[in-house]
Protein backbone atom coordinates (compact mmCIF):
# COMPACT_ATOMS: atom_id res chain seq x y z
CA UNK A 1 0.00 0.00 0.00
CA UNK A 2 1.55 3.42 -1.11
CA UNK A 3 1.49 6.59 0.67
CA UNK A 4 -1.89 8.87 0.38
CA UNK A 5 -0.99 11.61 -1.52
CA UNK A 6 -1.89 15.31 -0.33
CA UNK A 7 -5.46 16.74 -0.80
CA UNK A 8 -6.29 20.12 -0.05
CA UNK A 9 -9.51 20.22 2.02
CA UNK A 10 -11.28 22.59 -0.81
CA UNK A 11 -11.17 18.61 -3.18
CA UNK A 12 -13.32 17.23 -0.90
CA UNK A 13 -17.27 17.89 0.02
CA UNK A 14 -18.03 18.30 3.30
CA UNK A 15 -19.11 15.84 5.87
CA UNK A 16 -22.64 16.75 5.81
CA UNK A 17 -22.77 17.02 1.96
CA UNK A 18 -21.68 13.84 1.81
CA UNK A 19 -24.24 11.98 4.55
CA UNK A 20 -27.07 13.72 2.75
CA UNK A 21 -25.99 12.53 -0.40
CA UNK A 22 -25.80 9.31 1.02
CA UNK A 23 -28.93 9.13 2.81
CA UNK A 24 -30.67 10.17 -0.41
CA UNK A 25 -29.14 7.73 -2.55
CA UNK A 26 -29.96 4.78 0.27
CA UNK A 27 -32.99 6.02 1.57
CA UNK A 28 -36.52 3.53 -0.07
CA UNK A 29 -39.42 5.65 -1.85
CA UNK A 30 -41.86 6.37 0.79
CA UNK A 31 -45.01 4.77 0.10
CA UNK A 32 -48.27 7.09 0.26
CA UNK A 33 -50.27 6.19 3.64
CA UNK A 34 -53.45 5.21 2.30
CA UNK A 35 -56.71 4.65 4.49
CA UNK A 36 -56.15 0.89 4.11
CA UNK A 37 -52.00 1.29 5.40
CA UNK A 38 -53.04 3.36 8.21
CA UNK A 39 -55.97 1.25 9.88
CA UNK A 40 -53.95 -1.77 9.04
CA UNK A 41 -51.22 -0.26 11.42
CA UNK A 42 -53.72 0.62 14.00
CA UNK A 43 -54.90 -3.29 13.88
CA UNK A 44 -51.44 -4.43 13.96
CA UNK A 45 -50.69 -2.68 16.95
CA UNK A 46 -53.64 -4.59 18.40
CA UNK A 47 -52.23 -7.56 17.59
CA UNK A 48 -49.16 -7.36 18.93
CA UNK A 49 -50.78 -5.25 22.17
CA UNK A 50 -52.89 -8.47 22.58
CA UNK A 51 -50.32 -11.18 22.00
CA UNK A 52 -51.66 -12.57 19.08
CA UNK A 53 -49.13 -11.28 17.00
CA UNK A 54 -46.64 -13.79 17.84
CA UNK A 55 -46.97 -15.93 14.17
CA UNK A 56 -45.14 -15.70 11.23
CA UNK A 57 -44.56 -12.12 9.94
CA UNK A 58 -46.59 -12.96 7.09
CA UNK A 59 -49.69 -14.09 8.74
CA UNK A 60 -49.87 -11.65 11.19
CA UNK A 61 -49.47 -8.72 8.30
CA UNK A 62 -52.52 -10.69 6.23
CA UNK A 63 -54.41 -10.72 9.31
CA UNK A 64 -53.71 -6.89 10.04
CA UNK A 65 -54.47 -5.97 6.52
CA UNK A 66 -58.00 -8.31 6.66
CA UNK A 67 -58.69 -6.19 10.16
CA UNK A 68 -58.18 -3.11 7.95
CA UNK A 69 -60.54 -4.03 5.11
CA UNK A 70 -63.09 -5.41 7.55
CA UNK A 71 -62.76 -1.82 9.25
CA UNK A 72 -62.72 -0.09 5.76
CA UNK A 73 -66.11 -1.58 4.69
CA UNK A 74 -67.57 -0.28 7.67
CA UNK A 75 -67.62 2.83 6.11
CA UNK A 76 -68.96 2.40 3.18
Amino acid sequence: MGRPTKRSKNDLPPLEEEAKAYVKKNRPKEKPLTSRRYLAGQALAGLLASGRGLGHVEEVKREAYNWADIMDEDDD
